[in-house]
């Protein structure tokens, strides 16, 4: 679990808080999504699915718990940052970033720290993640839409 810790929270949360720092606005609005998107992907496939090593007995998705709230919105975060910024091509970003987390995990089945179920398979974490980062996407678009979301808050202490 402490390597769960340390990869999932620990690690992630010092990125997320350097991002902050450089941009409360954005990272503040981009890391409930994260959150919001990793409980319902992960809570609706856990024990179905896949599992997440160490497993608890009575708390099967306990062990994603460190991911849910550091890992899943850090990439959150970081697409945002990007897309708002308009630095690269939306589609390219997407899948940019699809391939990459879909690899990421790709790495932890490998490793032992993920065990697929049920027929789940390394094509079902690429349309997982692609929904996800295409979910980021609406969620830029509706902050624009409602101008909660505006360019001098994108521009505001930039990297």
């Amino acid at each position: 679990m402490w390597i769960n810790i340390l990869i999932g929270l620990v690690l992630p949360g010092a990125i997320i808080g350097y991002l902050f720092k450089k941009n409360p606005v954005v990272i503040t609005l981009m890391y409930p999504v994260g959150v919001t998107f990793a409980v319902i992907f992960n809570f609706g496939g856990f024990g179905l699915f896949w599992d997440v090593s160490p497993t608890y007995e009575h708390n099967p998705s306990l062990s994603a718990l460190p991911f849910i709230i550091g890992y899943f919105p850090l990439w959150s975060c970081l697409f945002g940052f990007i897309k708002i910024k308009e630095i690269v091509n939306p589609f390219l970003l997407t899948l940019l970033f699809t391939i990459i987390t879909t690899i990421l995990e790709l790495w932890a089945v490998w490793l032992g720290k993920i065990l697929y179920l049920n027929g789940w398979n390394f094509f079902w974490t690429f349309v997982i993640y692609l929904a996800g980062f295409i979910g980021v996407i609406f969620y830029i678009k509706l902050l624009k839409k409602y101008k909660i979301l505006r360019q001098d808050f994108v521009d505001h202490n930039c990297i």
